[in-house]
């Protein structure tokens, strides 16, 4: 008999996409997400069913959230990142983008990068 999750999903999220974002997706390996969050290899697997589906559940969550932070960061390693070998993250990109478009979007996702490259302060 299985056992009954005892994490909360939006914050196990929170944390993987922070993790995402401090060491792309590329950079983050398993093992980190199991120390940072503290959940077992088959409760994130089973929750989530592989590392790309833990990085488009706190990309999903990061679209619907106020943290722009973890939104413009995971927007980022998407793009730069997993879109080039993912059509779901690429849909998913594609109809944020369709939904947000503003006359300053470009510039904003520009800002976003300089950003999280520290080629500018945060206060910037």
């Amino acid at each position: 008999m299985g056992r009954n999750k005892k994490f909360d999903p939006a914050d196990v999220l929170q944390a993987i996409g922070l993790l995402f974002i401090k060491n792309g997706y590329n950079g983050t390996s398993l093992d980190d997400i199991v120390r940072e969050t503290g959940l077992l290899r088959g409760s994130l697997y089973g929750t989530f069913g592989s590392k790309l589906g833990m990085f488009i559940a706190t990309l999903e969550l990061s679209l619907h959230e106020e943290n722009s932070e973890l939104r413009w960061g995971l927007l980022l390693i998407g793009m730069l990142e997993v879109a080039p070998q993912s059509t779901k993250v690429t849909q998913i990109m594609q109809t944020w983008y369709a939904t947000n478009q503003t006359p300053d979007i470009e510039a904003q996702i520009g800002h976003a990068l300089l950003k999280h490259s520290g080629i500018i302060t945060k206060g910037d």
